[in-house]
């Protein structure tokens, strides 16, 4: 077995349990994509992702085996603080362990992505989307007729409206990229910057490029709704709600498929050949 071949195995038994994508990823994705739908479709796709992730455990269990975790962090036994107690050391303090490396840099990405989200959506003037996206129509971006540049409880209490219900729903749809782009890229940044794991930092790109995207149509959009016939083709993708949850349920259920294919790639069942 040549080196390559050994380190890959080794990366997926030391991941072997967040790499179970058809457990955790896709039904995620399905959970997501029910968010957006009719009662009917959420209900079957919630439904769905509830079974598949209580088959997909017994099937990795059964197919693959099991592998025993390690210790959350090597480099952290204990708290390292040192407290001065006349009574003696606290079990408390004893027995706590630092954040673990996903939860470490999940909250890292997600905080850092929401914060500058948060701040430039706060800097440029009103928007109003013209369009529904439940009949399918394709959506016109118009500045606002009075944009208010000053803070917001202030609009508040002289009787205006902070952000017109269209904006919020493109916020909300712009909130979503961000999110989800900055969960792949804790991943992806969680297990090593691995070149098999490229396509979690290739998903986040591709939503926290929607996002900026998004939060610049303030910029780009004019009083007569027109816009660059290029940032117009996925118009629709920044400013509809559904079509967020779409991308972005497809994202996770994409990243499922290609981390359970890592695993069966590596500790595919074995073979009769291979057991002699």
């Amino acid at each position: 077995m040549i080196t390559r071949d050994l380190d890959r195995i080794r990366f997926i038994t030391r991941h072997f349990n967040d790499l179970q994508g058809l457990a955790l990823w896709v039904p995620l994705g399905l959970v997501t994509l029910g968010l957006g739908g009719p009662t009917l479709p959420r209900v079957l796709l919630l439904s769905g992702a509830l079974l598949l992730m209580l088959g997909a455990k017994r099937y990795y269990r059964n197919t693959f085996g099991e592998v025993e975790l390690e210790p959350v962090d090597s480099s952290a036994e204990l708290c390292p603080a040192l407290i001065f107690s006349p009574a003696g050391p606290s079990s408390r303090i004893e027995g706590f362990r630092q954040v673990t490396p996903i939860a470490r840099h999940f909250l890292i990405t997600v905080t850092f992505a929401l914060v500058l989200f948060s701040f430039f959506q706060s800097i440029p003037p009103n928007i109003l989307i013209q369009g529904e996206e439940t009949l399918g129509q394709h959506p016109q971006v118009l500045l606002e007729p009075a944009p208010f540049f000053g803070p917001p409880l202030i609009k508040v209490l002289e009787g205006g409206v902070v952000r017109s219900p269209s904006m919020i729903r493109a916020v909300f749809a712009q909130a979503m990229y961000a999110l989800y782009g900055s969960i792949f890229l804790g991943v992806w940044l969680w297990r090593g910057r691995r070149w098999s794991q490229s396509h979690h930092l290739v998903l986040a790109a591709l939503l926290l490029g929607l996002s900026i995207l998004g939060t610049s149509l303030a910029y780009v959009a004019r009083p007569d709704g027109m816009i660059h016939p290029n940032l117009d083709l996925v118009l629709p993708a920044l400013v509809y709600p559904g079509m967020a949850l779409l991308l972005c349920g497809s994202s996770m259920i994409l990243a499922g498929l290609l981390d359970h294919w890592q695993i069966v790639r590596a500790l595919g069942p074995v073979t009769e050949e291979e057991s002699r």
